[in-house]
């Protein structure tokens, strides 16, 4: 009976490993990654090679094309078992749900994005058989962050304030409920924004350049790239820059996915807390 038990596992392990997912979008794709499955397709591969990079894509997965609008000749060539969508996708439902079983799954929407992402990541990892995984990935996240947040013990005091320029005039402000304000969270590092930013469902708020000047006067600014503008010369020659102080410890980080999921958040963890303590020197 042991040895009909060990290989009907077995045989369910080698069926789950062999269903061909596909992730529309790129939140499901990251989680996917992190527990070491790799899908058949994605939407818009080009630009997740760019924006997100890690986890990274086989040069098998097929590229679907925007993600707002995936190629049907592509997807019927694939034949997935699992198409996994947001629910701002479901528009895709009818259509997908004749050429594979399809999977709403949210991560960005109401309620505490870290809770939120932990349950999609368990979620997906049970359509594919891997709970194990999935179990093993946000215990060590946890792990980590306990690590990081020890590294950055000295700069608890001063918030932080993450943004993302549009152009010399605007720019995107984080939230505590977007991926870098979670992040700050668990690193024990105050957000900066305010209450009176309104955010969107990815935690974040455009505001003009002069509402940062609402922000406390010892916030440390943190600008993601690729950052549009040359601070340098703003600074120069333009008032309002000088004006605000808090340019002037400023950091700047390579790009990490502003909707992805526990991966995203380790890389951006990383960055900042490297960041962060080379300012010590």
């Amino acid at each position: 009976m042991r040895i009909l038990l060990i290989f009907l596992v077995t045989i369910q392990m080698i069926v789950a490993d062999f269903k061909k997912v596909v992730a529309i979008d790129w939140t499901a794709a990251e989680i996917l990654g992190s527990l070491g499955y790799e899908i058949a397709a994605i939407g818009d591969k080009r630009n997740y090679k760019i924006w997100v990079k890690e986890p990274e894509l086989s040069e098998n997965v097929v590229d679907l094309g925007l993600r707002m609008q995936p190629n049907l000749e592509s997807l019927i060539k694939i034949k997935p078992d699992i198409t996994i969508i947001p629910s701002f996708f479901k528009f895709h439902q009818n259509t997908l749900s004749q050429y594979s079983n399809v999977a709403v799954i949210d991560a960005y929407k109401d309620g505490n994005l870290y809770e939120n992402l932990i349950n999609a990541t368990k979620e997906i990892a049970q359509l594919i058989g891997r709970e194990k995984e999935a179990a093993n990935l946000i215990s060590r996240n946890e792990e980590i962050f306990k690590i990081l947040k020890d590294k950055v013990k000295f700069f608890t005091s001063a918030p932080i304030a993450v943004v993302q320029f549009i152009d010399s005039k605007r720019l995107r402000i984080y939230g505590k409920n977007s991926i870098y304000g979670i992040s700050l969270e668990k690193l024990g590092l105050i957000n900066a924004i305010k209450d009176e930013f309104a955010t969107n469902l990815w935690g974040i708020a455009t505001i003009p350049l002069t509402a940062l000047f609402h922000l406390p006067n010892n916030t440390r600014i943190v600008i993601i790239k690729p950052n549009p503008i040359n601070i340098e010369h703003e600074l120069k020659f333009n008032s309002i820059y000088r004006e605000l102080k808090l340019f002037e410890n400023r950091i700047e980080l390579d790009p990490v996915w502003s909707a992805g999921a526990i991966a995203s958040m380790q890389k951006f963890a990383y960055r900042l807390v490297f960041e962060l303590k080379s300012q010590l020197k």
